[in-house]
């Protein structure tokens, strides 16, 4: 690449690292001003609760108890999993026996021409009587008492169509992998605000009974691999926006080794691919485009370019302080967690440039192949409404 060539790059990075840190900014103000510990609304619509579970994950029945503990009322909810053979079913079983409320395990038998989870999902819906509200939860994510509460309330305005979260990884120490991951993670977090660009996120959304059904989202759903993709574009095509809910977030805990996470990663990247592919080219691309910079930009210093050196090091600068002021933002989010996220802003700021090679590497696989290992099978997204189970992946 010519040194001229090189330069434009440059300036095409640092437009994009000054909006990033503009943007990191505004986020900032708004978690700071988002509501906080208030009180959850008197707002208590009859609720569905839908919890798809598929093998006994790490923290599982800590994760089931946190949602079958829900101050919320009234509640019905669903496990569900493909046969009972599963080994989350003796969990499930437990939390069960000393759960007050309505409550039972569905069994939906496995999947065709769909995923296995969006399978499950209209199994359980099949077995809902009279709620008003359809919510769906995760079985590898920890709540607080009022989520549902707090998640619920966002339905109130008119216009929304569907209330929805997103989780946030806690890094375990002395983990790097783990880490990494909760700074690219917390990047796709401080997408959603205050705007009508949100997207659903599947372990923490709720619908209204009469939406569900007018935006077709069981039609949508009858072929994708996807449910909160699915679920967002039907929604927006009814003419409703998603409302994104900061105090619903959802704790992931757990570490994860590097293999885990680049093949986390790479499957993100493939369903942002065929459900969002406007988003996964501007995302890709521009994390592409920096990558570029930092290696090329880099070489040229070392040989003595000092401009060039100059104007890598401006770009990384920004790169690190819009990845410090998102990690506070998040903490803001997340005050019962704030003490032990405080010790790791210096990491998710130098973590920043990283993540994005671990964007990087998920675009350009996922630019290969539309085939995702998840929950214990090989998937091929041909189209948001086919989906084709290529084989099972259990011992992968």
């Amino acid at each position: 690449m010519s040194t001229t060539a090189l330069y434009l790059l440059g300036a095409v990075n640092l437009g994009v690292g000054l909006y990033s840190l503009r943007s990191s900014i505004r986020y900032h103000r708004f978690a700071k001003h988002a509501p906080g510990d208030d009180p959850p609304s008197a707002y208590r619509p009859s609720v569905a609760l839908l919890i798809p579970c598929c093998g006994e994950e790490e923290g599982l029945e800590e994760n089931l108890r946190s949602l079958a503990g829900q101050d919320y009322q009234p509640l019905h909810l669903f496990f569900i999993v493909e046969n009972e053979s599963d080994s989350a079913v003796p969990v499930i079983r437990r939390v069960l026996e000393t759960e007050r409320g309505p409550a039972e395990m569905v069994v939906a038998g496995p999947a065709h021409g769909r995923g296995q989870k969006v399978h499950n999902l209209l199994a359980g819906l099949r077995q809902i009587r009279d709620a008003q509200v359809f919510a769906f939860a995760d079985s590898d994510g920890r709540t607080d008492s009022h989520w549902l509460a707090h998640l619920v309330s966002g339905l109130q305005q008119p216009k929304v169509g569907v209330a929805s979260s997103y989780r946030f990884y806690l890094p375990e120490p002395g983990c790097l992998a783990s880490l990494l991951r909760s700074a690219w993670n917390a990047g796709v977090l401080t997408l959603l605000g205050e705007h009508d660009r949100n997207f659903a996120w599947g372990g923490a959304m709720a619908i209204r009974r009469e939406i569900f059904q007018q935006a077709k989202v069981e039609q949508a759903w009858q072929g994708a691999l996807s449910d909160d993709y699915a679920l967002t574009h039907a929604v927006r095509k009814s003419g409703y926006r998603v409302e994104f809910v900061p105090r619903s977030i959802v704790l992931s805990r757990g570490s994860v080794a590097f293999g885990e996470l680049f093949r986390w990663c790479g499957r993100q990247m493939a369903i942002t691919r065929v459900y969002w592919p406007n988003l996964w080219r501007i995302g890709g691309g521009s994390q592409v485009a920096f990558v570029l910079f930092l290696i090329l930009g880099s070489w040229a210093a070392v040989l003595g370019d000092m401009g060039l050196a100059s104007l890598l090091s401006i770009v990384l600068l920004l790169s690190w302080v819009s990845g410090a002021i998102r990690a506070r933002a998040v903490r803001l989010f997340l005050p019962q967690w704030s003490d032990r996220l405080r010790r790791y802003d210096g990491s998710y700021a130098f973590l920043a440039p990283l993540a994005s090679f671990l964007t990087v590497y998920g675009f350009l696989t996922s630019a290969l192949s539309r085939r995702i290992q998840w929950r214990g099978r090989i998937y091929e997204m041909r189209s948001p409404t086919e989906t084709v189970i290529i084989e099972s992946a259990r011992g992968v």
